[in-house]
């Protein structure tokens, strides 16, 4: 009974052991017992062979000599996890070497020496013929070359002692032109004047010309400052740039922040229409006899000023049956209404207005034409208008019309506007033709109607 005994308390150390382990380690641990002697294990006459002792159930207390376990915990797993061995890490995998890409295969046609030149403002000369090679040097316009081969869209040449490939369409073969020398021009100095771009777009150009290369399009209402002056143009700095831009681009003084009101026109005196199915009575240009039209005297006065700065004297005489003031007048609308363009451009403005003069569709005078409401947007500003001072290319024109009375639109044609808005205009109005930057219509209103 006590060997019995002793073989419980055994196993149930070794048990008890094993868990502890286990829970420790985290580690499976088998354990061998020596088995026991044939002795040992057969029970003494009268009692039952032991048996192998049950593996105790999972209720609180049935390991022995382990403290109770609450239902509610959970039991260590019968089959422990075994935790896996650190495993080295993998030899690093040796980097690729780098292979670079294969230089494409060319083949050259090889040519008979010829003269040429670059006919663009720059080009690279390349180790080979595409873009892919690289560049060894940047040739400029007009530069010399000698041409020895080709081979695709390129040709293999020799410029300033370097062999090489440029792309065709930048040579010309042949000479080089002998560049146009620069003209000479005097510019009178000025004090530094805060102005503004008063057209749609303004070019800056190197010269006082519009034979100079543009360096920049400035917009409306860009700021400027003017420096100097020469002929009919403005030096001008803007930010660190400096040109040239025509003086009837440009506006003196700070760019207006706001529209200003229209001054109110004043009534006009409309000639009577012709009677609805009345032919039209034909129309007389006024001659160079005619007695000039009466002025009022705040536009136009003996001592030549014209309340607003400017002189008529100083561009017109009175002549082709009208007066100095009026002549200006005209000048300064031809002016806003075609800046920038043309003697013929300007002068179909100023037709065009000569035309309504000769209708019996339109008042009888040229200041009442000018400022009829909703008909010449830029004289909605009488002051403004009247402090214009047209260029020599404007009174030209004027006078063309107005005192030469050398005419070419028909007297139909009452209506321009700007060209990019098209050659469509309602019903009432057919085009005719564009001059520089205006799109011309022919009227089909009143005694023009068909």
């Amino acid at each position: 009974m006590k060997r019995t005994l002793s073989f419980i308390l055994t196993a149930a150390f070794l048990l008890l052991t094993g868990c502890v382990q286990i829970a420790e380690t985290g580690n499976v641990v088998t354990y061998e017992a020596a088995p026991p002697d044939a002795a040992e294990m057969s029970a003494p006459e009268g009692t039952a062979a032991p048996t192998e002792p049950s593996v105790p159930e999972e209720t609180p207390g049935a390991l022995i000599g382990v403290d109770a376990v609450s239902p509610t915990e959970p039991l260590p797993s019968e089959t422990p996890t075994v935790s896996a061995e650190a495993t080295p890490d993998p030899a690093p995998s040796p980097m690729p070497e780098f292979t670079p890409s294969p230089t494409p295969a060319y083949t050259v046609e090889d040519m008979e020496e010829k003269e040429a030149y670059l006919n663009a403002g720059s080009a690279n000369l390349r180790e080979g013929p595409g873009m892919e090679y690289a560049v060894l040097e940047e040739l400029f316009e007009y530069e010399k070359l000698t041409v020895t081969g080709k081979s695709g869209e390129w040709y293999r040449v020799e410029a300033d002692n370097e062999a090489g490939f440029i792309l065709g369409e930048f040579v010309e073969f042949g000479t080089a032109p002998t560049p146009k020398p620069t003209p000479s021009y005097k510019v009178k100095e000025m004090d530094d004047t805060a102005a503004y771009v008063n057209a749609g777009s303004a070019n800056l150009r190197k010269g006082p010309g519009k034979d100079y290369d543009i360096i920049v399009e400035l917009d409306r209402n860009e700021k400027i400052t003017v420096t100097g002056t020469s002929g009919d143009w403005y030096r001008v700095e803007y930010g660190s740039k400096k040109g040239f831009i025509t003086k009837e681009l440009v506006k003196i003084g700070a760019v207006p922040t706001s529209s200003p009101s229209p001054t109110p026109s004043p009534s006009p005196s409309l000639k009577p229409s012709a009677s609805p199915g009345a032919s039209p009575s034909p129309s007389v240009k006024p001659t160079a006899t005619a007695s000039p039209t009466k002025q009022p005297q705040s536009i136009g006065t003996s001592s030549g000023g014209n309340g607003y700065g400017v002189n008529p004297y100083d561009y017109f005489s009175d002549g082709g049956g009208f007066t100095a003031a009026e002549l200006l007048l005209l000048a300064q609308v031809v002016q806003e209404e075609a800046k920038g363009t043309s003697v013929e451009a300007r002068a179909a403005v100023a037709n065009t207005i000569y035309n309504r003069y000769l209708s019996s569709n339109y008042p009888n005078d040229i200041e009442t034409i000018i400022f009829q409401k909703n008909q010449y947007t830029v004289a909605d500003d009488e002051a403004e208008i009247r402090s214009v001072k047209p260029v020599a290319d404007t009174v030209k024109a004027v006078k063309q019309i107005f005192v030469n009375h050398d005419t070419f639109l028909p007297e139909d044609v009452h209506f321009f506007r700007q060209k990019s808005r098209g050659t469509s205009w309602g019903d009432k109005r057919v085009y005719y033709a564009t001059y520089g930057n205006n799109a011309f219509f022919r009227s089909l209103y009143g005694e023009y109607a068909r």
